[in-house]
């Protein structure tokens, strides 16, 4: 029994592993997002006069709203959004699990100073935490360059990624947030705000071995020891 119980869990480890693979993944350097959790809706506060000619795009084409911000790529974004605030929907939700459940992706040119953002986010798409301040200094360089039009010229930058844990903002374990609003400083570069691809609680993975453990202990005959 005991030697079927240690097979059951590599089993199960396997079986997450594949997974793991098999699921809807968009890596970014040494990240894994989530491709259900890049956001589909976006609402900007200047309506959009920024991002008429703030745009960023790997080609010289206007995604428009919501491309903006929106997709699962890490293709398009908005530059130097400066105090304005956008506020970004999700239909699947993103749940506070082990470890940083969403990030901050932005482009940091050679040339800027990039300062950080003011950060809320939402359970239901109405009310908002308090903001948070979250500053270049807690980002991660990925060593993924992307080149990208703005203004019909060419930029070539790094990509730079910000984890974030829903415990900054209050949220409680296992619960989500369907919403997130972003205000940039001065030269913010924003690319995205997505979520990381979840990773499973140990505790439901050894719930899942315990119960093949007791399947294949019914399925054995009786005078089987």
């Amino acid at each position: 029994m005991r030697k079927f119980f240690l097979a059951a869990v590599l089993v199960l480890m396997a079986g997450g592993a594949i997974d793991a693979a098999n699921a809807a993944t968009i890596p970014l350097g040494p990240f894994n997002f989530d491709s259900n959790l890049f956001g589909d809706v976006l609402v900007e506060s200047d309506g959009g006069a920024l991002s008429a000619g703030g745009w960023l795009n790997t080609t010289n084409v206007d995604p428009g709203n919501p491309g903006y911000l929106t997709g699962a790529n890490f293709d398009t974004g908005l530059a130097n959004i400066n105090g304005q605030t956008y506020t970004i929907f999700y239909s699947n939700p993103i749940f506070n699990g082990i470890g940083s459940d969403f990030a901050i992706v932005d482009a940091n040119f050679s040339m800027h100073t990039f300062e950080g953002y003011q950060i809320s986010v939402s359970t239901d798409g109405v009310a908002f935490s308090p903001s948070q301040s979250i500053l270049d200094s807690s980002g991660i360089a990925t060593g993924v360059t992307r080149t990208y039009f703005h203004q019909n010229i060419t930029w070539q930058t790094y990509l730079n990624v910000i984890p974030l844990d829903l415990d900054l903002f209050g949220i409680a374990a296992g619960d989500s947030i369907t919403a997130v609003q972003i205000t940039g400083a001065m030269e913010a570069d924003l690319i995205r705000v997505a979520g990381f691809l979840a990773v499973p609680e140990p505790s439901t993975a050894l719930l899942l071995a315990l119960g093949l453990v007791g399947m294949a202990a019914r399925r054995r005959p009786a005078t089987a020891c």
